[in-house]
């Protein structure tokens, strides 16, 4: 009994004696930290990276030489990463991606989350339409709240909690509650605004189009134009892509061609097709816009991302007849003014009716005026070269997804019943 009672009175000394070192050296180490954190030498971003034993007095005049020279060049941005890498560890970055939802938002997001950064997902969507980013990253590591394009403060919110902003907001058609100027120029403007107010934003990559110009015919066009010249104005440091026209799945560019394959006997063109593209793979674009808050070099510049091959929109429409095996469907050459007259209806309606219109591929003003440029990478820009990068062509696997418009068995295939049906279907690709 009593040599329990001696042995407990001993380790409860120990660990007394312990907890009294331990709280001696905690004390120590917060005077050293607050003696480093009144050093007009460092910054405020450093004081939660610096930890010094006091110096002496005799060497405290080259000690702060050596620190000010230490601290002269600002941390990157993923200085606080932790882990190996991949979903499960920190990257050190904290994303706040605006238009998660959109086409190359999504394929963002999911690099993002696969380096292992956190995102913020900001949207004005309902669940339903954001629920499929939840899954792209680890338990915790995306956080999805709602805003309002308009709402400075709920912009602010998302900012604040985040050391990189990325925006692809956009839109290919106007509707009655927003307009190109809101979308492609106004909100660019106030994120920039909220990114130049913050103190915890590193980098601001601001997403436009290729072809974007201030004196183009199509309104969409001169908007991102407007736009980029905002966000550079206000934010100098920001990084402007212009990615050129998005190929993948869910695209709204040779899925059209291929739905008017399906659906009618002709794929309608304007004019005579002669507008040149340079597609592009979405999956590169996302990968090149998630690597860009790791390399410092990007800072404050351009980057047109295009593809290396450059086709006409009869060319892309041909070739698009042929991956889906379209035996019927062939090109048709529609006059402008002919579109024009066909979208004249919505473009009078837009704001002139209180409720929603439905608003087909193509036939808007804007998308029509967009005909009659080429959207082609220039030599001396900025593209994936720089970036490491070489973009993914376009034949083969690339546009496979166009494999599904293709007829689903040869029962109903019409063209089964001819007898050399089957050496056809092998035919490559024109």
């Amino acid at each position: 009994m009593s040599c329990s009672y001696s042995s407990k009175r001993a380790a409860g000394i120990f660990l007394l004696r312990n907890n009294e070192k331990k709280t001696t050296m905690m004390m120590k180490m917060m005077r050293d930290f607050e003696a480093s954190a009144s050093s007009p030498t460092l910054t405020k971003s450093h004081h939660r990276r610096f930890y010094s034993s006091p110096a002496k007095n005799e060497s405290a005049s080259s000690s702060s030489s050596s620190l000010q020279h230490h601290f002269e060049k600002e941390l990157p941005v993923d200085f606080e990463k932790k882990g190996t890498g991949g979903r499960s560890s920190y990257s050190g970055i904290t994303a706040a991606v605006f238009g998660s939802t959109g086409f190359l938002g999504r394929y963002v997001v999911n690099h993002l989350a696969k380096n292992g950064s956190r995102v913020l997902v900001p949207t004005r969507c309902s669940e339903n339409h954001r629920q499929h980013l939840k899954p792209m990253g680890d338990l915790g590591q995306i956080v999805q709240f709602d805003y309002s394009m308009r709402d400075d403060e709920a912009i602010k919110y998302a900012v604040e909690r985040a050391n990189v902003v990325i925006n692809m907001v956009g839109r290919e058609w106007e509707t009655r509650n927003f307009s190109f100027e809101d979308v492609h120029r106004d909100f660019p403007r106030r994120l920039a605004e909220a990114c130049k107010e913050s103190s915890s934003v590193k980098r601001l990559i601001h997403v436009s189009a290729l072809g974007a110009d201030v004196n183009a015919k199509s309104k969409y066009y001169r908007t991102k134009a407007e736009g980029d010249e905002e966000v550079r104005r206000i934010f100098p440091r920001a990084t402007i892509v212009k990615p050129a026209k998005l190929i993948g799945v869910e695209d709204r560019f040779l899925n059209v061609f291929a739905e008017h394959a399906s659906k009618f006997p002709f794929v309608p063109l304007t004019g005579l097709g002669e507008s040149k593209h340079q597609p592009v793979s979405v999956d590169d674009v996302a990968i090149a816009i998630s690597q860009m808050p790791y390399d410092e070099e990007t800072v404050g510049k351009e980057y047109v991302l295009a593809g290396e091959k450059t086709f006409t929109m009869e060319e892309l429409a041909k070739l698009t007849v042929d991956a889906g095996r379209f035996r019927s469907a062939r090109v048709a050459y529609i006059p402008k003014f002919v579109y024009k007259l066909l979208s004249a209806p919505h473009e009078f309606l837009l704001n002139r009716v209180a409720f929603p219109l439905p608003t087909p591929k193509g036939l808007t003003r804007s998308f029509v005026d967009a005909q009659d440029a080429d959207y082609v990478k220039k030599p001396n820009e900025l593209g994936f070269k720089e970036l490491g990068m070489t973009p993914a062509k376009m034949d083969g696997i690339t546009i496979d997804y166009l494999r599904s418009y293709r007829s689903g068995g040869y029962l109903t295939n019409p063209l089964a019943k001819k007898e050399n049906f089957h050496e056809e279907a092998r035919v490559p690709l024109r």
